[in-house]
């Protein structure tokens, strides 16, 4: 049976991603990193909501991939 080879754009693209995931969301009042996935859903589907510890401001945060990622591995550490 083939192993299955994935390409050297679909490796780079996964490095990409993680690499975003890695990056941490920042506060759009103090530009602080220091910030923490609050709630999977904000007002409308498409946010979420972030909360900062440095200016103790919750914000909403466009979904992406990256905040998905974040939850699963929340999730899973808790359990």
């Amino acid at each position: 049976m083939k192993q299955f080879q994935p390409d050297q754009a679909a490796t780079q693209s996964f490095s990409a991603a993680q690499d975003q995931r890695e990056s941490a969301v920042a506060c759009p009042f103090c530009a602080s990193t220091q910030t923490e996935l609050d709630a999977l859903f904000g007002q409308q589907l498409l946010t979420v909501q972030y909360y900062c510890h440095a200016c103790h401001t919750p914000f909403e945060y466009i979904k992406d991939d990256a905040v998905l990622y974040d939850y699963v591995e929340r999730k899973d550490e808790l359990l």
